[in-house]
């Protein structure tokens, strides 16, 4: 009796060291898995939903192999009363396409009903927000557009040249994401026009500007943006521009609904010419709707 019990406890026991041994044995192995594992230096994505915040251009671009096709709308202003249908009578409209020659740099062509401009434009993202051990703050894009305004030439200028048309804007797109809902950019912006009605008036413009993007769900945000002028303006007493909008993500389009007292969509339009008052109902509604197309896989759009 004595020996079979004996026995039992001995192989309790050696059970008992055997279950010990693996568990230890185990939590080694996970010790040195986890010691093994690095962290690592990750970007930050979607600080913006879209190009554009409301106006302005954000930090982001299509992806590698990304066509990015924006129709975007724009009223007349509430003002005009109901007889317009408060600006609904009189839309202007812009077209652009987009394009990510890689997942950081891209350009774009574009029609403006409005002054009947053309644009052609090059964006690339020269540094990029990140987390980890070798984090970076902040993203920083850079923006150039060409514009030629296709309106007939007045008979008071003549001779009237190609070079006279075109215009040109080029920005330092500074953004943030403080968090999942909060991301920031600043815009300086400097505007040339090669063409000037009156000997004296400015052919150069250099601009600060400040957008935001607040996120109210996974689909929905808040944006808002203000561009104040640093040197005079083209023309005398011209009020600055002034947008506020919401981000709406339907699937593959992005729907963008917006207020503002810029006429114009393209950007010597809504920088340096003259943007209504708020004050006295100078408000112009709009939307932009923007649709991508994947012409290229692996790309991180």
């Amino acid at each position: 009796m004595r020996t079979q019990e004996s026995s039992s406890w001995q192989v309790v026991l050696l059970l008992t060291l055997l279950v010990c041994s693996v568990s230890s044995r185990g939590q080694g192995l996970l010790d040195i898995l986890n010691e093994s594992v690095e962290p690592v230096t990750v970007p930050v994505s979607a600080t913006f939903k879209d190009t554009r915040i409301v106006n302005v251009q954000s930090s982001e671009t299509p992806g590698s192999g990304v066509l990015h096709f924006v129709i975007a709308h724009r009223f007349g202003t509430l003002s005009s009363g109901a007889y317009d249908l408060w600006g609904l009578d009189n839309a202007q409209m812009r077209m652009g396409l987009d394009y990510g020659l890689t997942d950081r740099f891209a350009i774009g062509v574009a029609r403006n009903t409005y002054q009947k401009t053309y644009e052609v434009n090059a964006k690339a993202r020269v540094l990029r927000q990140s987390t980890g051990p070798k984090a970076f703050p902040f993203s920083l894009s850079w923006y150039s557009v060409m514009m030629v305004n296709g309106l007939k030439a007045s008979q008071e200028y003549s001779p009237y040249y190609f070079t006279h048309r075109l215009s040109y804007v080029h920005q330092a797109i500074l953004t943030r994401k403080f968090n999942e809902r909060l991301s920031f950019a600043l815009v300086p912006s400097f505007v040339h026009r090669n063409f000037v009605k009156a000997t004296g008036d400015k052919h150069d413009m250099f601009l600060i500007g400040g957008g935001g993007r607040y996120k109210l769900g996974p689909r929905f945000s808040i944006n808002a943006e203000y561009h104040h002028r640093l040197t005079p303006a083209f023309a005398p007493g011209a009020l600055p521009s002034l947008s506020i909008g919401v981000d709406i993500e339907t699937g593959g389009h992005v729907f963008q609904l917006h207020m503002t007292n810029a006429r114009g969509m393209f950007e010597r339009s809504f920088l340096a010419e003259p943007a209504g008052s708020w004050a006295n109902g100078d408000i112009y509604f709009g939307f932009n709707l923007s649709r991508v197309f994947q012409l290229k896989t692996n790309s991180e759009w």
